[in-house]
């Protein structure tokens, strides 16, 4: 259960906004409109960390438990759009199959933020395109209801979600989970920024 507002990117963090705030761009496939890859937990703190200076809102990253409610957008189904997805709704592997779907087009690198529609509520690349760090040390999920899941205090390894542009579908499904260490680079991660409501 969520019981505080929050603001969800609306798109995943383009290498046009990195380079404005931090003066680089680490991107394997580069493009202003394309999302910012290859970069770290800890990149996406430092970077979290200057845009809070520069707008003064306290953005950070979601929680697990926020991008999947944000994901799912009120379904309880694999994916936003129904029990399977097409390379027409999704950027990953097409080469792959989910359920009853069609084997697609298989891109090879990343598209650019807004190609494909979005979900219920309006967020794009919720699946696929690229894995999106959350705030969360990895724990395994509780075996009771909670309120505002946070994660636990500390951990080694850090959650993603959303599979990318490289991964089968199975891996964009709103409830996938993937874990990595907060130094991991890789050109299949990215960012998504939310902030609380006042």
């Amino acid at each position: 259960t969520l019981t505080k507002g929050f603001y969800m990117g609306v798109h995943l963090a383009t290498q046009e906004q990195w380079k404005e705030v931090m003066g680089n761009n680490p991107s394997v496939s580069k493009g202003e409109n394309l999302p910012v890859d290859r970069v770290s937990w800890d990149d996406c703190q430092d970077f979290i960390k200057k845009l809070r200076e520069k707008d003064k809102k306290q953005y950070r990253l979601p929680t697990e438990a926020e991008w999947e409610y944000s994901c799912r957008a009120g379904t309880k189904t694999p994916f936003q759009c129904g029990e399977t997805i097409s390379t027409e709704q999704a950027n990953y592997n097409g080469n792959y199959i989910y359920g009853n779907g069609k084997k697609g087009v298989y891109r090879e690198k990343t598209t650019a933020v807004g190609t494909f529609p979005a979900n219920a509520w309006g967020l794009h690349d919720m699946h696929g395109n690229l894995w999106q760090w959350c705030q969360d040390w990895f724990e395994d999920y509780p075996q009771k209801d909670v309120v505002d899941p946070q994660g636990p205090e500390k951990g080694e390894i850090r959650l993603l979600r959303g599979g990318s542009w490289n991964d089968n579908p199975r891996y964009c499904r709103s409830a996938c989970r993937a874990l990595n260490g907060p130094g991991y680079r890789c050109s299949h991660c990215g960012l998504r920024v939310c902030f609380f409501l006042d």
